[in-house]
């Protein structure tokens, strides 16, 4: 589900992007009425990147509390730290 947001942000970032670029290669004067429209569009974007941000962030939380709520706490060993550092070399 997260990816869904991930690559939701993404699209819209790059169409807000595109729009930028738009709006640079136009003149106001010739076509004031373009401008206005990318604008808008412009401006209903950025709410919407920034609604997708909070969700995505919201999720992260979600699933962070969750792990901190999990029974087994104790502390990792020096040797335990050791064999995931082992473990980790040999899986690259």
């Amino acid at each position: 589900m997260k990816e869904v947001e991930k690559n939701e942000i993404k699209r819209l970032s790059d169409r807000l992007d595109a729009i930028r670029h738009q709006q640079a290669g136009l003149s106001l004067v010739e076509s004031a009425d373009k401008y206005a429209e990318l604008e808008k569009e412009k401006e209903t974007l950025e709410a919407e990147i920034i609604r997708l941000r909070e969700v995505h962030s919201q999720k992260l939380s979600k699933e962070a509390q969750k792990l901190m709520n999990l029974p087994f706490r104790r502390a990792i060993t020096k040797k335990e730290q050791a064999d995931m550092g082992k473990l980790k070399k040999s899986v690259r």
